[in-house]
């Protein structure tokens, strides 16, 4: 399906689930973006690698061609290689996480989740793709916003109060995403240990921050370290 004229950016939605991608251009469209919709990956590979597009959509699980071959494939044309994409998963696995990032994503959502946090990723991301982020001290995914000049967090609009130590290791998460961060690295830059001694520490700060901004916003990289989503 061609997408429709628009002066938004160019959105492709390869997703096979018919309600679920009619939402998603619903809402899209609402927000003026121009969305080009696909059910079957070949068809949205094609159209996407013959260009127009800023940013692609991909569900983890299609019935033609597999999403990390999708990734592959973008990633190795000139023309595709520093496209956005965002991928819709039902799987929140690790193994699924850390391969679609390696091969180039830009980020995940697992379903189910809501439109409000789709655009704001979306937004998130092509900010960030664009080289537009006004401060480099200031972090807004339109659920999260951090000012490291104020020392001030908000979630979903509401201040919420972090213990110094606990901005730090945040901050440090948010700075590097989508990047694992090493509990070693943590320990070094955060607290200032060149040995890997008190892991508690951090287990009971990312606690903290997991029950004050969200317990799905870090996710645990087992035996490696942490992830900010």
């Amino acid at each position: 399906m061609k997408p429709r004229s628009s002066s938004g950016p160019r959105v492709a939605v390869i997703e096979d689930d018919a309600d679920l991608s009619y939402t998603i251009r619903l809402n899209l469209e609402r927000e003026g973006y121009e969305v080009g919709s696909f059910d079957n990956g070949h068809e949205g590979l094609v159209a996407v690698q013959q260009g127009g597009y800023d940013f692609l959509i991909l569900d983890l699980n299609l019935p033609d061609v597999d999403c990390f071959t999708i990734c592959r494939e973008l990633r190795r044309s000139s023309a595709t290689a520093k496209l956005p994409i965002l991928i819709l998963t039902a799987r929140a696995s690790e193994q699924d996480r850390v391969t679609g990032l390696e091969l180039g994503a830009d980020d995940y959502l697992v379903k189910p989740f809501s439109v409000r946090e789709l655009l704001a990723r979306i937004t998130a991301i092509l900010r960030r793709s664009q080289g537009t982020e006004s401060d480099a001290s200031t972090y807004d995914d339109g659920i999260l916003r951090i000012d490291s000049r104020t020392l001030r967090i908000y979630v979903r609009g509401e201040e919420v109060k972090l213990a110094k130590k606990e901005l730090e290791l945040l901050w440090m998460l948010v700075r590097n995403r989508p990047a694992v961060v090493s509990r070693d690295r943590i320990l070094t830059e955060v607290w200032q240990m060149s040995e890997d001694v008190e892991t508690r520490t951090v287990d009971a700060h990312i606690r903290n921050l997991r029950k004050k901004i969200g317990k799905e916003r870090i996710h645990t990289v087992i035996g490696y370290g942490y992830r900010f989503e």
